[in-house]
């Protein structure tokens, strides 16, 4: 993601919700007005964050890590490794954090079209002289398909708004510093194939950033898929000082699970319920936690998807409050091959569980 975009993102103002209605104004709506007033929903609910005691607890140890290794004096910084299945909101929960990380540093009054700059030097012939740089607290970096050293540094002078060309003429080191950036977040770590020489020097390049920028009290996080089974992990340069953070979909094994998901659907309750006048405490929680479970898999995206859809048909038809109908509705998510597998392994010793959803393993840990 490009530093102006984020910085526009994370000082972009909130949207503001539709109006709530009476159930007498609800029933009074022609279909045309249920129509309109749908539309409005589904725009609110499109660019509502759908935030959860899981995402509050990893975005707390993230911050945690960030503000430790911007106070130690000396020695190697520690860094994060965020992985699960594919859709659990792992990239979602860094985009939150993000901008959390990038306003602590701005400052609360920044402009969403205008990046602020710092004052700092850079050493020309000889001599040092100053420059402007914008300053950009946080760079949020997605790997592409065999990523090289080549394309990684050219990935980074491009979130910063300059031509790939930069890259063969500056070091990365120094753009990041002169940046100011706080926060190194690259995501989508298992695009590196490290069965391939080029894969292995990329990974190489990237643990030499990650040390150069720990020396300045950098943080890095590293995100990806599937990193339990990429190559990336048998690396221990990589896994020797990380927090390894794994995201499991929502589920129902144990009644800690089961807890943790209908406080989710609570939470998310609330946020729908101000639109569905017909709507009774516990709609979602108590009336349909296994049904959304099932259709969903208990997947991120799948579920915010079916809570968007079942709220939105249910201003549609005029019914005013998510049914078992509206659910059944909404297209049941699959499985993938490797969550079918997890599915089926259940004796697989587990590390320590931050929630029932996440579990953390630190330093290259053996559990179990």
């Amino acid at each position: 993601m490009k530093a102006s975009r984020l910085h526009a993102q994370a000082y972009a103002p909130p949207l503001t919700p539709p109006p709530t209605l009476t159930r007498a104004e609800a029933g009074a709506m022609s279909e045309a007005k249920r129509r309109e007033y749908a539309r409005e929903v589904r725009r609110y609910l499109n660019g509502h964050y759908f935030d959860s005691e899981r995402d509050r607890r990893i975005r707390q140890v993230l911050n945690d890590l960030i503000e430790d290794n911007a106070q130690m004096l000396t020695g190697t910084r520690e860094v994060a490794l965020l992985t699960g299945f594919n859709v659990l909101g792992k990239s979602t929960v860094l985009y939150q954090l993000s901008y959390a990380v990038h306003r602590h540093h701005v400052g609360p009054d920044g402009d969403p079209e205008r990046m602020a700059r710092r004052t700092t030097t850079r050493r020309f012939g000889g001599r040092d002289q100053e420059i402007h740089p914008t300053h950009a607290p946080v760079l949020f970096l997605s790997l592409e398909a065999a990523t090289t050293v080549t394309r990684f540094n050219e990935l980074v002078v491009e979130a910063f708004d300059m031509d790939k060309s930069t890259a063969k003429k500056a070091f990365t080191l120094d753009l990041v510093l002169e940046h100011g950036v706080r926060l190194l977040v690259i995501d989508d770590l298992h695009q590196l194939i490290l069965t391939e020489r080029l894969g292995r020097y990329a990974l190489d390049h990237l643990k030499a950033i990650v040390t150069a920028l720990g020396e300045y009290g950098i943080t890095v996080i590293f995100s990806g898929a599937n990193l339990h089974a990429h190559d990336v992990m048998s690396d221990p340069q990589i896994t020797g000082r990380a927090y390894a953070i794994t995201v499991a979909p929502y589920g129902s094994d144990t009644r800690d699970q089961v807890l943790a998901w209908q406080r989710f659907l609570k939470e998310s309750g609330d946020v729908i319920a101000p639109f569905l006048p017909a709507a009774e405490p516990g709609m979602l929680h108590n009336d349909l936690p296994g049904l959304i479970l099932e259709r969903t898999h208990g997947r991120m995206q799948a579920i915010v998807n079916l809570l968007r859809q079942a709220t939105v048909a249910a201003i549609v038809d005029g019914t005013w409050v998510v049914t078992e109908e509206h659910v059944l509705a909404v297209p049941a998510s699959k499985l993938t091959i490797d969550e079918l597998a997890k599915k089926a392994d259940k004796a697989a010793a587990k590390p320590t569980q931050l929630h029932p959803t996440v579990s953390v393993t630190q330093h290259g840990q053996v559990t179990g």
